[in-house]
């Protein structure tokens, strides 16, 4: 995207007469007199503040929020966000990680919480309208009485642009992360996964793995990412010892008895033999394991032999008191109340390079790594919450990359800012709560969470949008958002229990998945709209190919409300069974200048997937979209190019997957007086379409003639690709 606002502002924000200006326009007023602001450039700032006394933890008044439009992400639970939606400070949550706010709908307004030094910033908003920064170090001995840079405030006429702008101007002020353009992807995001933990949950085994996986090849689509989630480690209490759910702790970096002996069947005898044995039989690419940053839940058993090499004690947890203002989750109960089996920070690096070098002996390729967020609350005696955060994460990332020989890391049940502002090289990482399909009013929530987090952490990490169902009554609504997120796509089936006609509008035959260029983002005109519970807005989400945009279109209402809790029973309103309308239109694609071509004249070809109706219109023009409950649509958006006076073409992709235009690799002409070819590469297999405005004189394929069928109304060309090679040239001639 591009890397440069529309507009440079020359007057920067600052504190004029008590108001806190951006762009001539007062967005704070009554600002204390303590509060203080350093320029950084481009015109934005860091707003500080300096204490009358000392303190780990300080809440700072920043003045009185003006009635603009809001949305803001603020974490409901130690472990994830969510989106919230206003026009007053009094509607901004405590432990809120970005403001983004519309000024007089000219321009907007961001307001990010960073790190300084030891300390982590959080925003929060008052019954009075006004808008506070708190700062914590999470270690009594870790005090302060002046802040100078932990919230940072820039503004935009581009809300997309100014966030990447901001976070990119933050990378190189803080020198603590590296923003994802400048880190290696992991390699697992761009083929079909297979999650084991809403399969089997903590009674995974290698019986119900290898009966998984062969029921997807049965299927004709077998994943090439298999992730072992929880359930394979050596704990105490065990899995099969511990039924009334005490608090486990790693005992040590070897598999269980689940995955040993005679267990195995003929797999072999230990969890390497299983290893090699499914990669062989099942084409298995990558095999990724799961572990929790401490080791496990309860992070390592100080007694064991073999875990005492690396100096552990249990260590008292200790909540934010912004934390206790939301949802405190159930599985922190145990924590409290026993504390967790800390590693010592200088012997970190040590036992993550042999948990890691123990999985790579096996043929693991990477891990997932969740309770991220759990460090937050240990840094007393450490330097704080941050310092503590920076060590295992470090050691973590230098870790995988030396063990496993390239970036194979999913961060999950990370989602506090100092994860995000602290990841020199992790680069995916959960961007939502568990899909749970079991919680009907989950399943929205999840998707609008997703999307709306993506504003924030897309520009630090490929955010990863979870597994789902493919056999859901929710499984196309989450497919498409998957198709959208631009990230990696995985399903937790249950072994047998499989809607194959979703994930082959997800997965190519060779295994890899059209992934979209950026994460998926709510379009501009969503921004402010609670796509949950107002009742009346739609979400659409937009994303970029190679050489077309893509929309969907999601309605969200009437099927829960935030934030998500387990168990909650939700009841929609008298008539609320009809269907919503919105407005959409190809311009909501926020960046479809940089696919389009230099000579583009702003006509699109309009693809709407899952009706199978193609439309042209210009960029601008606006069209209606009805959709019931829970139902989506989705739409490629390819620019038309003009080849010649009389020549509109823009190629689609293939019709039947949810992003038809991943499938579109290139695109040239050769142009002679007496004829046009247009060549357009292209991956998988399937209906391919285009839009032409003429019939074309023939098609071939990698030089071969092909049928294809023309329709005169719509414009559509659509070619019968077969075959298995993973890309190829397709030749229209005029």
């Amino acid at each position: 995207m591009g890397s440069n606002e529309d507009v440079m502002i020359s007057v920067k924000p600052g504190v004029t007469g008590g108001s806190f200006m951006v762009r001539g326009t007062a967005v704070l007023t009554n600002v204390p007199a303590n509060i203080t602001v350093t320029p950084v450039n481009d015109g934005s700032v860091f707003v500080g503040a300096n204490a009358t006394s000392s303190s780990s933890r300080h809440v700072f008044n920043l003045g009185t929020l003006q009635v603009h439009r809001l949305v803001c992400l603020f974490r409901f639970k130690i472990w994830w966000m969510i989106p919230c939606f206003g026009t007053s400070g009094g509607d901004i949550p405590a432990e809120t990680q970005m403001l983004l706010l519309e000024v007089e709908n000219k321009f907007y307004v961001l307001i990010l919480p960073v790190l300084d030094g030891q300390f982590r910033t959080s925003l929060q908003g008052t019954p009075d309208n006004e808008l506070e920064f708190c700062i914590e170090s999470g270690d009594p001995d870790v005090q302060t009485t002046k802040i100078k840079e932990p919230v940072f405030v820039n503004s935009g006429n581009n809300p997309f642009k100014l966030i990447r702008n901001s976070i990119k101007i933050l990378e190189k002020h803080k020198g603590t992360f590296k923003h994802i353009d400048n880190k290696q992807k992991p390699e697992h995001i761009d083929w079909f996964g297979w999650n084991t933990w809403d399969a089997f949950y903590c009674n995974v085994d290698p019986e119900g793995i290898k009966d998984g996986l062969e029921s997807f090849s049965k299927g004709g689509c077998p994943p090439k990412l298999l992730t072992i989630d929880e359930g394979w480690q050596n704990i105490f209490p065990s899995y099969e010892e511990n039924p009334t759910g005490e608090l486990s702790r790693l005992i040590n970096l070897e598999e269980n008895t689940k995955f040993k002996g005679s267990k195995l069947d003929k797999s072999g005898k230990n969890l390497r033999d299983f290893i090699k044995t499914i990669k062989q039989k099942y084409g298995l690419k990558y095999v990724y394991i799961w572990h929790a940053m401490a080791g496990y839940w309860g992070g390592v058993l100080p007694e064991s032999e073999v875990m005492k090499k690396y100096n552990p004690k249990i260590q008292p947890v200790v909540q934010s008191p912004g934390n206790l203002t939301h949802v405190v989750c159930s599985t922190l109960d145990n924590i409290q109340e026993k504390g967790i089996g800390l590693i010592d920070p200088s012997k970190i690096r040590d036992f993550y390079h042999d948990f890691h070098s123990y999985q790579a002996s096996c043929g693991v390729d990477g891990v997932k790594v969740d309770v991220q967020s759990v460090l937050e609350l240990l840094g007393a005696g450490y330097s704080g919450r941050v310092s503590l955060t920076k060590s295992y994460l470090g050691a973590l990332e230098d870790s995988v990359t030396e063990t496993f020989k390239s970036n194979n890391l999913i961060c999950s049940m990370s989602l506090n800012t100092d994860f995000l502002y602290s990841t020199k090289k992790a680069a995916a990482a959960r961007a939502t709560e568990d899909f749970m399909p079991n919680e009907p009013t989950f399943q929205t929530l999840h998707v609008a969470a997703a999307a709306f987090n993506s504003l924030l952490i897309g520009e630090i990490i490929v955010p990863d949008w979870d597994m789902f169902y493919s056999d859901h009554i929710t499984a196309e609504f989450h497919g498409a958002a998957r198709a959208l997120s631009g990230s990696a796509v995985y399903v937790s089936d249950k072994p047998g229990s499989h809607d194959f006609d979703i994930i082959k509008k997800l997965v190519l035959h060779d295994g890899s998945i059209l992934r979209a260029r950026y994460a998926g983002r709510p379009t501009r005109d969503c921004l402010f709209n609670d796509p949950v519970t107002d009742g009346k807005s739609l979400l659409k989400i937009w994303n970029l190919n190679k050489l077309s945009g893509v929309i969907g279109v999601f309605n969200c209402q009437r099927a829960g409300i935030w934030p998500p809790i387990k168990g909650s029973i939700y009841m929609p309103a008298p008539g609320s069974g009809i269907p919503i309308s919105g407005i959409a239109s190809a311009g909501d694609v926020d960046a479809l200048e940089e696919v389009a071509g230099e000579n583009w004249r702003g006509h699109c070809a309009v693809y709407a997937c899952l009706s199978g109706s193609l439309k042209t219109m210009l960029k601008d023009a606006k069209f209606q979209v009805a959709l019931e409950h829970l139902k989506c649509e989705v739409f490629t958006v390819s620019p038309i190019w003009a080849f010649s006076e009389d020549l509109r073409f823009a190629p689609i992709g293939l019709l039947d997957m949810y992003n038809s235009g991943g499938a579109v690799e290139a695109m040239d002409s050769e142009n002679k007086s007496s004829e046009c070819k247009i060549k357009v590469r292209i991956r998988g297999c399937g209906r391919f379409g285009a839009y032409s405005n003429k019939r074309p004189k023939c098609c071939s394929m990698n030089e071969k003639d092909e049928e294809f069928i023309y329709n005169p109304i719509d414009g559509l060309v659509t070619v019968k690709v077969e075959g298995e090679y993973s890309s190829r040239e397709m030749v229209f001639v005029y």
